[in-house]
């Protein structure tokens, strides 16, 4: 059997598409990855060992602007590409994890006759899967309240939740500890913008840095590429050390699984896959959603987990230094509130989501 497998532009999308990828792998499957030239599929899919073939495809504007006119000319190019692969390739199933690259991958499977499938991550969807879903042969979901916002019938929908690679939840707290040069005896906290980093976060957590080596809690930052140089100066312009043992400032980490395994409370951004994770390893949170995100999905998300308990919500805009810092103390001074958020947190991990979606495609194909 073979599968093709699309979807970009973040880790939120590539990291469900590859979790099917290598599940599919296990099994026989040869998999076949079209993402964007120019994102960071294009780094990350050959990494882990699959064909990747690129598409020049562009984001169509949300406003009217000439920019409309080389999305579509390049869109409709990466349409045309994605036909001949599709076709050459012989595919049983094409299957799209979301990002604007998905469009006229998946499009050119249904319009192949191929047996189509798409996964929804976030609570709201995107605009490429409103799309998709209407040609699609499948709409899995995470969250069952995206069902609401598309225009399908009950039969094309599956809650299948949102798949989590197998090595997020099989790593041994001590091992994290010893692979992150952290102490075991210390609390926690971890501090990530996601895949891309997020700068407003970083603006705001001098005096959560300052709270932390007063009262010996260790703090792991993944700043993001983009911020680390900047996250730096900063702490140095506030007299704290960046060297300092408690404090561990990282650009980007391609071994999430041991950040996750080794926090106690986690601040992060609300896209669907890091709270996938997030829950899968059971741990507290405070959620700041991205602001700009697409139709403000990563608000939706945060407030499924704030809903159930299992998180804190800070919206950018009332965003400041102290705000986090009583929300962090709230939490990591209490360990009631550590102990009942991290099981609501467990409770509301899907860990069969990955299996659901493979029974999925196994019907189909």
């Amino acid at each position: 059997m073979k599968a093709v497998i699309t979807g970009g532009g973040t880790g939120g999308h590539i990291y469900p598409a590859l979790a099917v990828a290598e599940e599919l792998k296990k099994r026989g499957w040869e998999i076949l990855y079209l993402g964007s030239n120019h994102r960071m599929e294009a780094e990350i899919v050959p990494k882990a060992g699959f064909n990747f073939k690129k598409l020049s495809v562009r984001p169509l504007p949300r406003k009217i602007s000439t920019k409309i006119i080389s999305s579509l000319f390049f869109n409709t190019i990466a349409f045309l590409k994605a036909l001949k692969i599709i076709g050459d390739f012989k595919t049983d199933i094409v299957m799209g994890t979301g990002g604007f690259v998905a469009g006229p991958v998946v499009l050119a499977g249904s319009l192949l006759r191929k047996k189509t499938i798409i996964h929804e991550q976030n609570a709201y969807p995107g605009i490429t899967n409103k799309l998709l879903a209407q040609v699609a042969d499948k709409v899995c979901l995470n969250f069952s309240e995206a069902a609401d916002y598309l225009n399908v019938s009950e039969n094309k929908i599956e809650i299948t939740g949102n798949p989590v690679r197998s090595q997020i939840m099989n790593v041994e707290r001590s091992q994290a500890y010893q692979e992150l040069n952290l102490n075991p005896d210390l609390k926690t906290i971890l501090i990530t913008g996601g895949s891309l980093g997020a700068e407003v976060i970083n603006q705001n957590v001098i005096k959560l840095y300052k709270y932390a080596v007063q009262n010996n809690i260790q703090i792991l930052h993944l700043s993001g590429r983009n911020n680390y140089n900047q996250l730096l100066a900063r702490l140095k312009n506030s007299n704290l050390n960046p060297g300092n043992s408690l404090l561990k400032v990282i650009d980007y980490l391609d071994k999430m699984e041991f950040a996750l395994a080794a926090a106690d409370l986690i601040i992060a951004r609300a896209g669907a896959t890091g709270l996938a994770e997030i829950t899968s390893c059971a741990k507290p949170s405070i959620l700041i959603p991205f602001a700009a995100a697409a139709e403000n999905h990563q608000l939706f998300n945060a407030r499924t987990l704030q809903k159930n308990e299992a998180a804190v919500v800070i919206e950018e805009a009332d965003l400041t230094e102290k705000l986090l810092l009583d929300k962090v103390r709230m939490i990591i001074e209490n360990e009631k509130k550590l102990s009942s958020m991290s099981a609501a947190a467990e409770s509301m991990s899907q860990k069969d989501s990955l299996a659901n979606i493979i029974r999925v495609i196994e019907n189909l194909s």
